[in-house]
């Protein structure tokens, strides 16, 4: 099995710098759900009515997205990596249509599909990185993979809700179908519809097996604890604070700023990345977990000033950024070669996971509490996180 990017279409200034050429395809694969990523929850607020019909609606289509994801390891051992990955892109682009729509049954048809080809593209680019860059590559490879991927979730957002706004309803969704489009064209220029995956070492497709399989392994219990942790509250901050934003009179277009301004700090993952191999992946993450918990509380404290609690929502993101800094090397570093696919599929489900507990549980606490709970409750769940962080092996750099 190659281990190294196939380099033969692609010039030689790019060659020069080959993890960030292979994590430009990130940028292209995220930014197309990114230009959708405030647009979504806003023209769901607008079709259901109030925040917790909202969260209702996307609690019920993250289970359609874990469902669909733990079948991924089936689909791609029936017609390969490269096809899953164009069907990912297919269903992408079906989503756009779909969510375009202001019809809350095509609305919500085009949530199934979008949460399946997140969770499809997220599985064959993750296949594709443990293929072709060596597990010692992986601490220098994933920084710069979360820089491009969370800079195209900085930007998007922004964008998408300024085209909706300003320009008009379509455009957002015309623009994610043609980013669509580049991805598949750098994929193929990348080589990496050539990956071969090695055997697998199980030919069952029943998802439980290998969801069985991968709860009896604790390295890969905790790669999924902690970065479940950090996903909800990444989906708390695209989801509820745009809400936020709205129900306090800041507006939805600053709503969106915020977001855009707080994953701009994606900018300094890469010097996270070497802070975590000068002083280690514990420090580096359970230094991420406390400051995010204290400035989430801050939050909460100050709801009733929304200029006050913007700023620190902003600031907050910082702290969260300080974990994209190893991004999925614990994951990485622990999945056995034979097992990728399945573990993988299972690992990826972290994101719909995520997308699903935040919105079931906000949906149960808005019923009996006011929506400030949604910032102490993710204080709450980001401080456990910093605990179990003390299982990180220490030498891990």
């Amino acid at each position: 099995m190659q281990t190294h990017l196939n380099y033969a279409h692609v010039t030689p200034k790019l060659r020069s710098n080959k993890h960030l050429t292979f994590a430009g395809l990130f940028f292209l694969q995220n930014l197309s759900r990114g230009i959708l990523l405030s647009v979504i929850p806003l023209q769901a607020l607008a079709l259901m009515g109030d925040a917790q019909l909202t969260s209702t609606l996307l609690f019920a289509v993250s289970v359609g997205g874990i469902l669909a994801a733990l079948t991924l390891p089936i689909l791609i051992q029936k017609i390969g990596n490269y096809h899953a990955f164009l069907l990912a892109c297919t269903t992408m682009l079906l989503s756009a249509v779909l969510l375009s729509s202001e019809n809350a049954v095509y609305f919500s048809t085009g949530l199934l599909f979008h949460a399946f080809s997140i969770a499809a593209a997220e599985v064959t680019l993750t296949l594709c990185v443990l293929a072709r860059i060596p597990r010692a590559e992986m601490t220098r490879f994933e920084p710069l993979r979360m820089l491009c991927t969370v800079l195209a979730l900085s930007i998007g957002p922004f964008l998408g809700v300024y085209f909706e706004d300003r320009i008009f309803h379509e455009l957002p969704f015309i623009i994610s179908g043609a980013v669509v489009f580049l991805a598949i064209a750098y994929f193929r220029l990348l080589g990496l519809h050539k990956v071969v995956l090695p055997p697998s070492k199980s030919r069952g497709f029943n998802p439980l097996q290998y969801l069985r399989q991968y709860l009896r392994q604790p390295r890969l219990n905790l790669a999924y604890g902690l970065v479940l942790a950090r996903s909800c509250w990444w989906a708390m901050f695209v989801i509820y604070v745009p809400i936020y934003a709205k129900q306090s009179g800041l507006g939805e277009l600053t709503g969106a700023a915020i977001v855009s301004l707080g994953t701009a700090w994606t900018l300094s993952v890469p010097f996270w990345g070497w802070m975590g191999r000068r002083y280690g992946v514990r420090r580096l993450q359970q230094t991420g977990f406390i400051a995010t918990s204290a400035l989430t509380i801050l939050v909460y404290a100050n709801t009733a000033e929304p200029i006050i609690a913007s700023v620190l929502l902003v600031f907050c993101a910082l702290g969260a950024t300080i974990l994209d800094g190893i991004g999925n090397v614990l994951f990485y570093r622990a999945v056995r070669s034979r097992e990728r696919s399945q573990m993988t599929a299972v690992f990826v489900t972290y994101r719909d996971t995520g997308q699903l507990a935040t919105p079931g549980l906000f949906a149960i606490l808005l019923n009996y509490f006011a929506f400030p709970i949604v910032f102490s409750s993710a204080a709450l769940w980001m401080i456990i996180a910093a605990g179990f962080c003390r299982y990180i092996p220490r030498g891990l750099r």
